[in-house]
């Protein structure tokens, strides 16, 4: 088994307004509150939590809205490293 496979999500739950609960192949558990990283650029549609609310698993492996919105495994896994870098693009793109 490869280091991205253990990162590969396996379940998510959404536990709150822009907050969603992953759980990763190897069993690590990240909840994130992705409030900080949107309503910039492409990402200002997830600020409708109707919208938000709307995110699934799609068969790359990403956690996907209807509009093609997405946030890699690798990146939800390493969560404290890739914040800043969504942040930074989101201000790139609006």
């Amino acid at each position: 088994m490869s280091y991205l496979d253990d990162m590969a999500i396996v379940g998510f739950e959404l536990v709150g307004n822009y907050t969603i609960k992953i759980i990763f192949k190897d069993g690590k558990a990240q909840t994130i509150n992705f409030e900080s990283v949107i309503g910039e650029g492409w990402m200002a549609q997830l600020l409708d939590l109707e919208y938000f609310r709307k995110v699934e698993l799609n068969d790359g492996g990403n956690l996907e809205w209807p509009d093609g919105q997405d946030f890699n495994p690798e990146a939800l896994y390493n969560w404290e490293r890739f914040e800043k870098i969504y942040i930074e693009d989101a201000k790139k793109k609006g």
